[in-house]
């Protein structure tokens, strides 16, 4: 099961940090893409999805990796993500996506490298 919450962060509250508890996997991640896609509708540019509690992610999850990555680059907007470590940072080694993202140990750190 999965979990998610937004928060505002950083110094003008402009970055939307998505902080990730449980399994990402084919039952819930269409309603997460819909959920940061809502968010990048409302002009925000600057996204971090917070993976330290995340414990495992599925190929659909890696799919839905690719596509808000893909999606925020059209929009001028950036995607950074914190805190992977574990399973989840080996799949995303094994499939490439380690060269996709930019990958920060820390929510703060990401925070940092996004300007806030």
């Amino acid at each position: 099961m999965l979990h998610f919450k937004y928060q505002q962060v950083g110094k003008n509250g402009d970055i939307v940090a998505v902080l990730l508890t449980g399994k990402i996997d084919e039952d819930n991640c269409a309603y997460l893409i819909e959920c940061v896609e809502e968010e990048i509708l409302e002009g925000r540019k600057k996204l971090i999805l917070d993976c330290d509690l995340l414990e495992y992610i599925s190929s659909m999850g890696l799919g839905m990796l690719v596509r808000v990555n893909s999606r925020m680059k059209k929009l001028g907007g950036d995607v950074k993500l914190a805190g992977v470590h574990g399973t989840v940072a080996e799949i995303l080694g094994v499939v490439g996506l380690n060269r996709l993202f930019q990958i920060y140990p820390t929510l703060g750190e990401a925070i940092t490298a996004h300007g806030g």
